[in-house]
């Protein structure tokens, strides 16, 4: 009886702690994003550190402060030369699309839109024999190109850049720690938890974060080419460059999602070449420059599945396509594509300490077997 009790008094406890700890993250969700911002950070530039920590001038040698602020300012610099160049062109894009005509957009698709509308007549039920798919299309239309959708999104965007510049500091400030010492990150996460764990908590640590390195330098490295294959792709095509580098950069950014990522740029991309048609005096056909777009992205998505993955996930993920494919359905249903976003790193934590503390189950043992 009092065995039972202890047992059952032990369970309450973790559970309480488990709820506590959970509370703790959601009231301060914002220095949680914060951390895990800079452990990112420090994760893709730690190479560099190393690198520049071997650097010797006789008897004098690069300090680790020394090679986590040349890292961090490298990082700073790359990125503010990043949205410098960015910015000029997404608002150059916004202009272009302010003076779009839905009618003059929706004219290119007359064809298409009767016939789609003949079928839909014979469907429709009792009481809508009114419903004009070409109507409603419009009205979504002027809802989207209407000059106070651009100034709202601009006005929104500065208040969002004020509260920016502070996430920015406290990460940037965050980084430059985790980047000078060698195993901060571990070492403060293992301090919370019993001594008799500390050993197996330090091993999945490690293995975590060494993961996690990989991941995060292959999809760096996997962004940066699908952008500029995609950017030289769409200037072949005679687009204007803001055009080709915004759909470029959109389908370099959404390709970290694995599989939806690709489609969701195309329908983009697809949406924003269609609204830029008539203005861009192209000699094609609208048919023709949806399908060479498609044909765009299908040869990026290829030269990524057959040449760049196989090397740059070797040894990351270790994951079967279908396991990863319910792992991103399921994240997308609970927070949505900041979930997918985060699921393929998340799910890898998850592996490695199923293998390390949980081993003994079957379930675990297959779904860890390359871990």
């Amino acid at each position: 009886m009092g065995g039972a009790l202890k047992s059952i008094t032990r369970y309450l406890t973790i559970g309480a702690t488990i709820l506590f700890v959970l509370f703790l993250v959601w009231f301060f969700s914002s220095i949680v994003w914060y951390i895990i911002c800079s452990i990112i950070i420090s994760l893709v530039g730690k190479p560099l550190v190393r690198l520049l920590q071997r650097i010797r001038v006789g008897r004098w040698q690069v300090s680790a402060s020394l090679a986590a602020g040349v890292t961090l300012i490298t990082f700073i610099g790359l990125t503010s030369l990043f949205f410098y160049g960015l910015f000029p062109l997404l608002a150059s894009q916004f202009e272009e699309l302010k003076t779009v005509d839905p009618a003059v957009l929706l004219s290119n698709f007359s064809a298409p839109l009767e016939m789609v509308q003949e079928q839909l007549e014979v469907f429709l039920p009792e009481g809508m024999e009114d419903f004009s798919l070409r109507g409603e299309i419009r009205s979504q239309l002027m809802g989207f190109f209407d000059a106070s959708f651009f100034s709202n999104f601009f006005s929104s965007t500065a208040s969002f850049l004020t509260n920016l510049f502070i996430a920015l500091f406290s990460i940037c400030f965050i980084s430059f720690f985790f980047l000078r010492e060698e195993g901060l990150s571990v070492e403060a996460i293992t301090m919370f938890f019993p001594e008799k764990y500390e050993e197996n908590i330090r091993h999945a640590m490690t293995e975590v974060m060494s993961l996690l390195q990989r991941y995060f330098l292959g999809i760096f490295i996997e962004s940066v080419v699908i952008t500029v294959l995609t950017c030289i792709g769409i200037l072949l095509i005679k687009l204007p460059l803001n055009t080709s580098v915004v759909i470029g950069l959109l389908a370099g950014i959404l390709n970290v999602i694995p599989y939806v990522g690709a489609i969701i740029a195309l329908i983009i991309a697809l949406i924003i070449v269609t609204a830029m048609y008539a203005s861009a005096g192209l000699s094609m056909s609208l048919g023709t420059l949806v399908l060479l777009v498609c044909a765009i992205f299908l040869i990026a998505r290829l030269i990524d599945n057959f040449f760049l993955q196989p090397y740059i996930y070797a040894g990351s993920v270790n994951a079967l396509p279908l396991e990863i494919f319910i792992i991103l359905l399921m994240a997308g249903q609970i927070a949505g594509v900041l979930g997918m976003l985060l699921a393929i790193p998340a799910y890898t934590v998850i592996r490695v300490f199923a293998k390390e503390f949980f081993n003994k189950f079957h379930i675990v043992q297959r779904l860890t077997r390359n871990v």
